[in-house]
């Protein structure tokens, strides 16, 4: 039990000294059994200070938007379409992603560290 608690403060300390990354994922917009468009993964995690890529491809004939309100994220990808943004992670907290064409639909959200 003693070693794992060690274990656990040393990736604990270990992850708190570490510097800013990168992270590069694609988010497909999918239907799903229900027959709702979709941006997935539904769920995006960063550090605080993280570069943040993401492709956004479009599988369907009509636009659809992508939007992280938080960070000034907005992007309209066109019907069978890719659209790349960037960004920084630069404030902690869990942060909604939707469509801002639909704005019924809150698709997902971005979770970022400390």
């Amino acid at each position: 039990m003693r070693i794992l608690a060690m274990a656990l403060g040393v990736l604990l300390l270990g992850g708190a000294a570490t510097q800013a990354g990168e992270i590069s994922l694609r988010i497909v917009n999918v239907v799903t059994p229900q027959d709702v468009k979709i941006w997935e993964p539904t769920s995006i995690a960063a550090k605080k200070g993280d570069s943040v890529t993401l492709q956004l491809v479009n599988r369907h004939a009509d636009e659809h938007g992508f939007e992280i309100a938080a960070f000034n994220v907005k992007e309209v990808v066109a019907g069978e379409k890719t659209s790349t943004i960037k960004f920084t992670a630069d404030k902690a907290g869990i942060f909604p992603i939707k469509c801002q064409l639909h704005p019924a639909h809150v698709v997902g959200q971005l979770l970022v560290l400390e």
